[in-house]
């Protein structure tokens, strides 16, 4: 999730250079989804790419190829089933990249993609870095380095006029190479620009401080509600119990934290936790049906969203898995996983008539969608100048 400093840069960044903020931020998100640093909170995000780090060393280290292939961390084609099989976590891609790096630490930068941009480190000198190495260490200084590099790279390949046009095919082509289409990186930026002029003119709400999250993630989790683990991380689970407790309560629905929300819940003991009705334990598509739910009726419609949010929200016991079956198929059709997990703000007051719909809906598009959206990050590296 993008915290407040992040946008705050990339739309400063976008006013100096006359490029639209949402654009800006809807490469940013295809990219990284706003993450700038992996779990030591000081190597900018990374992605190694094991073909890259074959080329790199032919061109620049020849004798040391022999290692890198034999350490298992040089190929010579892209291969979906290999490239990427131990970058999963961030525990992962930091011991790959060290990995590397102990047979040749440049050339290693200069096989990977870095920071909010997903920069290539073999892009360095182009970009007017001493090298791979330096880049990476300037990157590692924090968010303004990371978002100026980007700027270069969209500068230098000429890339602007196609972001200020919104021309994302175009921009997609140059800034991920030939293989965009194939992994809908137009299609999703155009999405994800869609999402972001609308945050950006309602007000864009900040990445709540890690206390208050646990604040709210262990009142909820003790009021019955399913944030998912209490760790500090405001993510999705948390945004959907949020919206149900701010729904029984009879406040704003906003999936957010604020002062009137903050005051409930201080003032709510355990003697009042959230029950599972009658209804959540039992209710059926046909029960919701009857009852005459605009959710419903949306479904009825076609509606790919709301058929999710329904089959996911009626599952009430072992007997509906079949409802689960045909949710996760609409959930594979998906074109654009991340513009589903955007909604969620939006879709809580929509869910309004039925807020533990929202509850199980959240969770469980949170559970099938991110495998999803890993896909897809990992797909993009196939082929292409930028590769992020």
């Amino acid at each position: 999730m993008f915290s407040k400093e992040i946008v705050d840069a990339i739309v400063a960044a976008a006013n100096a250079n006359g490029w639209p903020a949402s654009a800006l931020l809807a490469v940013v998100e295809c990219e990284t989804s706003g993450k700038p640093f992996e779990q030591d909170n000081h190597t900018p995000a990374l992605l190694f790419e094991r073909h890259k780090f074959y080329s790199e060393l032919q061109s620049h280290k020849p004798m040391k190829l022999k290692d890198a292939i034999k350490a298992g961390l040089a190929i010579p084609k892209w291969s979906r089933n290999t490239q990427y099989k131990d970058q999963g976590t961030s525990a992962g891609r930091l011991n790959v990249i060290a990995k590397a790096r102990q047979i040749d630490e440049e050339v290693a930068n200069r096989a990977a993609s870095w920071g909010l941009g997903q920069t290539m480190g073999f892009n360095a000198e182009r970009l007017h870095y001493d090298n791979a190495t330096a880049m990476v260490e300037e990157l590692s200084k924090g968010v303004a380095e990371q978002i100026e590099a980007m700027v270069r790279e969209i500068k230098s390949s000429k890339l602007d006029k196609h972001l200020i046009a919104k021309d994302f095919a175009k921009f997609a082509k140059g800034y991920n190479g030939a293989g965009y289409k194939q992994n809908n990186y137009d299609t999703r930026m155009r999405n994800a620009d869609a999402v972001w002029a609308r945050r950006l003119a309602n007000g864009f709400e900040a990445k709540p401080s890690k206390s208050v999250t646990l604040l709210y993630q262990s009142k909820l989790k003790e009021l019955g509600y399913a944030v998912g683990k209490v760790d500090g991380d405001w993510g999705n689970l948390t945004t959907g119990a949020t919206s149900a407790f701010q729904r029984k309560e009879g406040l704003k629905i906003t999936g957010h934290p604020n002062d009137e929300t903050t005051e409930h819940l201080d003032s709510i003991g355990p003697d009042q936790a959230a029950e599972p009705s009658v209804a959540r334990q039992t209710a059926t598509v046909d029960d919701l049906r009857t009852a005459g739910s605009a959710t419903i009726a949306a479904a009825d419609k076609g509606s790919l969203m709301s058929k999710i949010l329904v089959g996911a929200g009626a599952l009430g016991g072992a007997e509906q898995t079949g409802i689960l079956d045909q949710a996760q198929d609409m959930v594979g059709k998906a074109q654009t996983a991340k513009a589903v997990l955007d909604s969620i703000h939006d879709l809580a007051a929509g869910l309004a008539p039925y807020w533990w719909v929202g509850v199980i809906a959240v969770g469980f598009i949170t559970w099938q969608l991110y495998g999803d959206v890993i896909k897809r990050r990992l797909a993009d590296h196939q082929t292409g100048v930028h590769l992020g």
